[in-house]
């Protein structure tokens, strides 16, 4: 949904409800993941989705997916970790570029994108998921070509920018 929010292509409708799936992903994630029959935070969590499949889908996502599937394609790292290993990275990295829109992301997320994910149980660091360090630059280039999301994001970026991500991230 952040990818969503933050796109190049973003518009108000799109925020709405981009906006209210990261307040839900915010407040029943850590519920969920603690208690995985907590029907109210799961509810919200599907709600979250629903409001996730209604922002992406007219304006598609942005860097963090693209930076996030090599881990998958390469590594076997589910998109949905992959995406919370490279979350912080790259809202970081945007942040110049739509700087009211990281604010609300992270006033959401307690003001820390890193600690959140982290206190939801999860190694930040590529190499805990068995990415090894010498493939950080081959995932990299595969990450820079997929031009159908980077060409979303807010920033451009390039190839080495990147890889300084996945190195801040090994």
């Amino acid at each position: 949904m952040r990818g969503g929010f933050t796109s190049k292509k973003a518009h108000p409708l799109i925020d709405l409800y981009a906006l209210e799936g990261i307040r839900l992903v915010g407040k029943y994630l850590a519920r969920a993941v603690q208690d995985a029959g907590d029907r109210e935070a799961r509810a919200g969590l599907a709600l979250a989705s629903l409001y996730g499949g209604y922002s992406l889908g007219p304006v598609n996502t942005t860097a963090g997916h693209a930076v996030a599937y090599p881990l998958g394609t390469r590594h076997h790292v589910p998109h949905g970790l992959a995406c919370a290993l490279i979350f912080p990275h790259t809202l970081a990295f945007n942040a110049p570029a739509v700087q009211a829109k990281t604010e609300q992301v992270l006033e959401v997320l307690g003001g820390d994108a890193f600690g959140w994910c982290a206190s939801l149980g999860i190694d930040m660091r590529l190499r805990a998921q068995g990415v090894p360090r010498e493939d950080l630059g081959t995932m990299a280039t595969e990450a820079h070509a997929i031009r159908r999301l980077l060409d979303n994001n807010p920033r451009e970026i390039s190839r080495e920018q990147i890889l300084a991500m996945y190195e801040a991230a090994f």
